[in-house]
């Protein structure tokens, strides 16, 4: 006869069972680890790729992924949010180097990883440091815990296969510990990018490439219980924790963007948008204008911006460099890009004409010695804040959804590298950013620096230039694909 259990002997036998199910997890913690969508995509990209980075907002849960990456490589389990090839056979060296700054070393990745990693089945040495340093797990894998404040010469002479930057590693850091991956392997960054971490965005977000450099970004809404997927935090208590930051601090820890970045000029300009792949230009369908911008202590800058018949524009090519051989080498340089293109038009800096009046001798300006070498500009405008608004206007867009409804009447070529960076760095000095806050119809005034080329391109839309004609025959004056205008014609004066 089966014996009837009471309520009170099921309500045991329940406690037991959840205590050891507890227990179980206590045990085996990263076996139920479940990541954010931006986390998913983080391992979606490890799996396949040299560098990942994932620049987000604080407090989304980005050690935490770090950790629990290292606890899957290290025990491989059925947790399908790792079920990637990478987690189940790891063809590189079984040596982790795990970098951040001291207090996050010792007060937050050491307590996380004890808390997740599996119960006894690791042992921990400090080898004379005030922190647990030396990891060693029962499946072969070494960790060695590092810190920022370290030489560069302390994380050289070792050959390692995965290395988690937790925070934004100072440059010199991330080199040297690039060369440890010398046998193949994994370099990981999990930050939130506030100052000194503005290298990260030129050396890898402006880099990205398929299985090399990629990148995850996460504002602190991906980890929203409400708005996020899979979050874990309430919107209201995101509201709460938001309100306390500094303007200037709510674009890294809030949003996850670059805090070197604030304050940009054209804020409307996106590689995604704007940065296009190159084509080949036919002289039949396109003309193109040239400005050059001179400097005596900084490269020269000369643009090419491409126009077809409907007046859309193109930057399509480029010079930024310091001539050692004076006015010839760049005479020559500049006529070596032009002849791809059938050029219409040149003008250049008014600084390019300029001569010493008070000089013993009569002088001769870097116009008048280009032109000696068939290199004929005309004076460009000075009127800057004009030029960045046309600029602005030239990047206008307008999209729904994933529609495209007004499209930029400016691209730019992905060749043209230092265009492109001066359009994400170029900054409202500080003084007039904070005129522009307060006063929104300020045209506001840019940094000295960082913006020739873009002076050249506002120039060249100053000009309105129109689409001028392809023509076999050449009436008087008229310019064929490649030919340099002469100094005595000039069909648009």
């Amino acid at each position: 006869m089966t014996e009837i259990k009471t309520n009170e002997q099921y309500e045991r036998e329940r406690i037991l069972y959840k205590r050891r199910i507890l227990k179980k997890r206590t045990r085996r913690k990263h076996l139920y680890y479940v990541p954010t969508g931006s986390g998913e995509r983080c391992l979606d990209r490890v799996n396949d790729t040299f560098i990942t980075a994932f620049f987000a907002a604080n407090g989304i849960g980005k050690t935490l992924l770090g950790v629990n990456l290292l606890a899957h490589l290290i025990w491989p389990n059925k947790n399908p949010w790792f079920d990637y090839p990478l987690f189940k056979e790891w063809p590189y060296p079984k040596k982790i180097r795990v970098i951040s700054d001291p207090a996050t070393i010792t007060q937050v990745i050491i307590p996380e990883m004890q808390d997740w990693f599996p119960v006894g089945r690791y042992t921990i040495n400090k080898h004379g440091k005030n922190y647990e340093y030396e990891w060693i797990t029962d499946t072969g894998w070494t960790i060695w815990l590092m810190t920022y404040d370290q030489s560069a010469k302390e994380f050289e002479s070792a050959t390692l296969g995965l290395i988690w930057c937790d925070e934004p590693p100072p440059e010199r850091i991330y080199k040297a510990n690039i060369a440890r991956l010398r046998k193949g392997g994994r370099l990981f960054i999990t930050a939130t990018p506030l100052k000194g971490s503005g290298w990260m965005y030129d050396g890898i977000s402006a880099r990205t490439e398929k299985n090399v450099r990629q990148v995850i970004e996460a504002d602190v809404e991906t980890a929203c219980i409400e708005h996020g997927e899979r979050g874990f935090l309430r919107h209201d208590d995101i509201q709460l924790m938001i309100s306390e930051y500094s303007e200037e601090d709510m674009q890294a820890r809030a949003y996850g963007r670059f805090q070197h970045l604030i304050g940009l000029v054209f804020k409307s300009f996106s590689r995604s948008i704007h940065v296009i792949r190159p084509f080949q230009l036919d002289p039949r369908d396109y003309c193109v204008i040239e400005a050059l911008d001179p400097h005596p202590q900084n490269p020269d800058a000369v643009s090419w911006v491409a126009i077809d018949k409907y007046l859309q524009k193109f930057v399509v090519d480029e010079l930024y460099l310091k001539c050692q051989g004076g006015s010839q080498e760049l005479a020559s340089r500049i006529k070596q890009k032009a002849e791809q293109y059938r050029v219409v038009k040149r003008i250049a800096d008014p600084l390019l004409f300029n001569k010493d009046q008070h000089a013993d001798v009569p002088q001769i300006s870097t116009a008048d010695r280009l032109a000696n070498y068939g290199l004929h500009y005309q004076p460009a405008s000075k009127n800057r804040s004009s030029a960045n608004r046309r600029i602005e206007d030239a990047l206008d867009y307008r999209q729904v959804g994933s529609e495209m409804v007004v499209t930029p009447e400016l691209y730019y070529f992905d060749t043209c590298h230092r265009h492109i960076w001066e359009m994400e760095h170029w900054r409202w000095d500080e003084w007039q950013s904070d005129k522009v806050k307060d006063r929104k119809d300020s045209p506001g005034k840019g940094i000295d620096k960082d913006d020739h080329c873009i002076e050249n391109i506002g120039r060249l839309l100053s000009l309105e230039h129109p689409f001028v004609p392809y023509t076999e025959e050449r009436p008087s004056g008229q310019l064929q694909p490649g030919e340099l205008a002469n100094s005595d014609f000039d069909p648009y004066e």
